[in-house]
């Protein structure tokens, strides 16, 4: 599963484009206009932000392969990236083994939990130039949050065709969907954000992408 495109809103516009554009280093593409917020490519995915509710924060996650994530994180300390340590303070660099998978995460200015996530299942790159974020696969999870986790997940299964992750077992407060190059977190409303130590809410959200060949769009005011 790809998520080819990402809406999301925020309070600070002007604050996460620079942080994204001149921080991070992502090329900016145009968005529809300035009042209306702006746009980035991140790998195959093209990430839009709009003005929204003051409160507004999210999860999501970018790819990368994980034969980069030792020069992903030297990376993220020359963009002056604040790296969280794990919340059982063993390091910045979170295992999670049943994933086949290693992460790490740093806010944004919004308070936006953002993941750099390496999995095994992706493969690795080979020789490559020098990391940058065009060396960003793309956004591989977004955090969807719901009062109902196994009503929005069987409208996900059914509707739009996202089936379970393989290496998950999902429950009634927590399921992902999806594959190793695209999941959709499906979180309790009011369940602590894993490394945000804040309860999860809904805000507005957009999401198109593909799953088995087959396009999908849903759109979660």
């Amino acid at each position: 599963m790809r998520i080819t495109q990402l809406t999301l809103s925020t309070p600070e516009p002007k604050e996460l484009k620079r942080f994204y554009g001149e921080q991070i280093g992502f090329p900016e593409i145009p968005a529809v206009s300035e009042s209306d917020g702006f746009a980035f490519q991140a790998g195959h995915t093209r990430v839009t932000i709009i003005p929204g509710d003051r409160d507004a924060r999210y999860h999501f996650a970018f790819n990368v392969y994980p034969d980069q994530l030792s020069t992903a994180i030297e990376w993220a300390h020359d963009r002056g990236l604040e790296l969280l340590h794990s919340q059982e303070d063993k390091g910045i660099l979170v295992d999670f083994p049943n994933w086949w998978a290693k992460s790490i995460y740093f806010f944004d200015p919004a308070g936006n939990i953002v993941e750099i996530i390496a999995r095994g299942g992706v493969g690795p790159i080979g020789n490559t130039t020098k990391f940058s974020a065009k060396s960003l696969i793309g956004v591989s999870e977004i955090g969807i949050v719901t009062g109902d986790v196994p009503a929005m997940r069987e409208w996900i299964a059914t509707v739009h065709g996202v089936q379970p992750f393989s290496r998950h077992e999902n429950t009634d407060t927590f399921s992902a969907m999806g594959d190793d190059h695209g999941l959709l977190l499906l979180v309790n409303t009011g369940r602590n954000w894993f490394m945000g130590n804040f309860d999860a809410q809904h805000f507005p959200l957009a999401i198109e992408g593909e799953t088995e060949g087959k396009p999908f769009k849903m759109i979660l005011p």
